[in-house]
């Protein structure tokens, strides 16, 4: 039998916290109510016990609102990868003649005077130039909007001058972007320098100077355009006398016209489509024909054949009489026809029809010829009525210069001696 205190001993290990301690890991952690709640077998979540019904609900509410969140955020999200995809295809694209020319790849140290004077030096008709620089430095960041005087002085800038050279930079020329913002600022003019402010600055960009003795003005950022006119509005589906050539090379003249289609039978003459400002061709002609037969004829071959003008093939198609307009008086834009009708003029205002051909032109000759002879004849009375008045004049001065150096007379405004003797007397 074992000893009293051998089986009080025992039973005391068995409730002493010392014995507890001394139970296997294992058992330890699985009989542990934080174990349980760590566990990974016991539980769906790793920190924490399922959820009762009531954190449950907003727990739902909460994902709820987090997938609502994530979903306005991807909307918002695409609609400005949208946004940015549209201005970037916006800005890669070419924009259309209009009165505003962007210069890209200036020099850093260029200024708008600069920048004025080189473009003065290659004949640009330029309203005003406008350097871009930078808010926080004031640097120049190499660009700059020019605004012509029409859309017309653009167009033939751009065409000539792609791209030129200053001050060893080699500068880009491209068309401005319609701006589709607001079309009017307000901004107030520098006193000092002249140069255009936003309203909301204190000093001006350029000089530095206040803006107190400065008057804000309105200033409109609309940019100015032009419907390229291209001869398709002249088209025709009945035959006329007149044939329309479209797609001509721009170099292409009324003279060569001629030349390439002379085999022609009842061949009037041509009329070549030129701008009224830049004088430069629109790339589409007029052949008009004595009759309708004759044009008729003529697109028959056309059709067959085919036609090719300064090595390119052009589109020809009948051309509606009405294209050609009644005028009143004559003038450079106006062609003449028959003498019943008098003159007539191209129907778009901003361009007009230059005529040729061989009678024309030997018409045109004599008559300049008749002008000049004309204007020499007029030129010769003239030299010949000067003479005559000068000989004159001379005789004249000749007669007053006997007259005061006569003794008896010594001074013009005198009294003559016997005179004065005869009422003594």
């Amino acid at each position: 039998m074992p000893d009293s205190r051998e089986y009080d001993r025992s039973k005391k290990r068995q409730h002493s916290p010392h014995s507890r301690r001394s139970r296997s890991p294992e058992r330890r952690r699985s009989r542990s109510p934080q174990s349980r709640r760590h566990s990974g077998d016991r539980s769906p979540s790793p920190h924490r016990r399922s959820p009762s019904r009531h954190h449950r609900g907003e727990s739902d509410q909460d994902n709820k609102r987090y997938e609502e969140r994530r979903r306005r955020k991807d909307d918002r999200r695409s609609f400005e990868d949208k946004r940015y995809f549209e201005r970037k295809q916006s800005d890669e694209k070419p924009a259309g003649p209009n009165i505003n020319v962007v210069l890209r790849g200036l020099p850093d140290n260029a200024t708008e005077e600069d920048i004025a004077k080189r473009l003065g030096e290659m004949n640009a008709c330029i309203e005003e130039v406008s350097l871009i620089k930078s808010r926080e430095t004031g640097e120049s960041r190499k660009f700059a909007f020019v605004r012509f005087t029409s859309v017309g002085h653009a167009m033939q800038f751009v065409e000539k001058h792609r791209t030129f050279h200053m001050k060893d930079f080699r500068v880009r020329v491209d068309y401005s972007h319609k701006n589709n913002g607001s079309l009017e600022k307000e901004e107030w003019r520098c006193a000092t320098c002249g140069k255009f402010n936003d309203v909301h600055r204190r000093v001006c960009v350029e000089c530095k100077q206040s803006n107190i003795r400065a008057a804000t003005e309105t200033r409109t950022y609309s940019t100015d355009t032009l419907e390229i006119n291209d001869g398709t509005k002249d088209v025709s589906l009945v035959p006329s006398h007149l044939i329309l050539l479209r797609g001509l090379d721009h170099l292409t003249t009324e003279e060569s016209i001629f030349k390439a289609i002379s085999s022609f039978q009842g061949l009037y003459r041509t009329l070549l489509i030129r701008d009224k400002l830049t004088k430069l061709s629109c790339s589409f002609a007029f052949i008009e024909f004595t009759d309708i037969k004759s044009a008729m004829i003529a697109m028959d071959n056309i059709g067959y054949y085919g036609l090719v003008i300064d090595g390119r093939y052009v589109q020809a198609t009948f051309g509606n009489s009405d294209s050609f307009i009644p005028v009143y008086g004559q003038s450079e834009y106006a062609i003449p026809v028959n003498s019943i009708e008098g003159f007539k003029a191209y129907w778009e205002k901003s361009s007009y029809a230059s005529q040729y051909s061989p009678a024309i032109e030997a018409e045109k000759k004599r008559r300049e010829e008749e002008l000049r002879r004309a204007k020499e004849e007029e030129r010769k009375r003239q030299e010949q009525y000067k003479a005559s008045l000068q000989n004159d004049l001379t005789a004249f001065f000749n007669d007053m210069s006997d007259f005061a150096t006569n003794s008896e007379n010594a001074d013009i405004f005198s009294v003559p001696k016997n005179e004065i003797e005869k009422k003594r007397k």
